[in-house]
């Protein structure tokens, strides 16, 4: 992040008094608990927001050299990017023509064709039909283009977009609504993936980026894990369009205060997450980035992959340990904290016994959140 950019955010920190209340946000908000549980919300949900929109599908990093791919599901709509030998990507729909078999699964590199594990039906790493191994002339009568179906992509700040409904092009700026100032600034194609791993959870996808949005539970929550660390005030926050920047802070934030301004630096202290909806939350913490992505599954189901990216390739073991100790620090706390009590929220939301629930002027990235996403879901036809 850019050395004024920092100052900025130290004046608001500075003038936000020692509890952060200058931080609140302007009003509170009530949400619908329906929100987190209506079967019809939920699949307007994937119509407009994960199947109609550009998502965050990966970090350029995953996929550098020719012949490396990733998939996703966004709004139930199997995808698959894949690098081409120019260095461009391709994205398409990770669907056999023949009977529909899903061709790729995760991520992975080297491919120098796409071949169905079903009937072994062969295509270009562009999508192109290229063959139909052993079938004798038998769909020799069929004239309908059988290539792969392409779907929009677009790469830029080390960011990879995609939507899985159509070929429309894709500004990733008008997407990242001014974050890409930020973004742009942290040299993501210098990072190297680490490692992901992932998990299903019983929530809406709402509530895994809720729990993030905030520092007002670390104090009750995480008492003995992250509350000796972290300021439980309110956080920084700035909106980027529908986009959130939310900045948790280190409880020694403001001893950096006391140094001249041309010797601050805040991401020693600050957790920088950048809510990129619907679908990702990317983080800087300190020495490394991190990268959550979500893949909604039902109204309270939720997949979750959590990924590292390292600012260097580890070389050694001692290094390899390092980053290891770090997600599996990051995987824990969230794990048996966080995502324990958002199961049972959702057990809870699901149970009717409330009509709502509210965020308040100590939560403003949450507010802004839940504000955005039901206007998305409100201006849809």
């Amino acid at each position: 992040m850019r050395h004024q950019r920092q100052l900025e955010l130290f004046d608001r920190i500075g003038a936000a008094g020692p509890r952060l209340n200058g931080l609140f946000g302007a009003a509170s908000m009530v949400q619908q608990a329906s929100a987190y549980t209506d079967k019809d919300r939920f699949d307007k949900e994937q119509r407009v927001l994960f199947r109609g929109s550009p998502n965050l599908i990966g970090l350029s990093v995953e996929c550098p050299a020719p012949g490396d791919y990733l998939t996703a599901m966004f709004g139930g709509v199997p995808v698959a990017v894949i690098r081409q030998a120019d260095g461009s990507l391709r994205a398409m729909l990770n669907v056999c023509r023949h009977r529909g078999a899903p061709i790729l699964e995760g991520m992975g590199s080297g491919l120098r064709k796409l071949s169905c594990p079903y009937h072994a039906w062969t295509y270009g790493l562009d999508g192109t039909l290229e063959g139909r191994p052993m079938s004798d002339g038998a769909f020799d009568d069929v004239t309908m283009n059988c290539d792969l179906h392409s779907v929009a992509v677009a790469e830029r700040y080390g960011l990879i977009f995609v939507r899985a409904s159509g070929l429309a092009s894709i500004d990733v700026d008008a997407t990242l609504g001014g974050a890409q100032d930020d973004l742009g600034s942290y040299g993501l194609d210098h990072y190297t993936h680490f490692e992901t791993r992932s998990a299903l959870w019983k929530m809406n996808w709402k509530l895994v980026l809720d729990t993030f949005t905030e520092s007002y539970h670390i104090r009750t929550l995480h008492k003995t894990t992250l509350a000796p660390t972290f300021h439980s005030g309110c956080v920084l926050f700035e909106p980027f369009g529908a986009n959130v920047l939310s900045v948790g802070l280190r409880a020694d934030v403001f001893d950096e205060l006391a140094k001249p301004a041309t010797e601050r630096s805040l991401l020693p202290y600050a957790t920088m997450q950048y809510f990129l909806v619907p679908s990702a939350m990317l983080c800087h913490q300190r020495d490394h980035v991190e990268l959550w992505r979500l893949t909604p599954i039902d109204e309270r189901t939720t997949a979750v992959k959590t990924s590292l990216f390292a600012p260097s390739e580890p070389t050694t073991e001692k290094a390899r340990n390092y980053w290891r100790k770090n997600l599996d620090l990051l995987i824990n706390v969230t794990a048996t904290e966080d995502f324990t009590l958002m199961e049972k929220i959702q057990a809870n939301l699901d149970s009717g016994a409330l009509a709502e629930v509210i965020y308040g002027r100590i939560e403003p990235p949450l507010v802004h959140l839940h504000r955005e996403i039901n206007a998305a879901l409100d201006g849809a036809t």
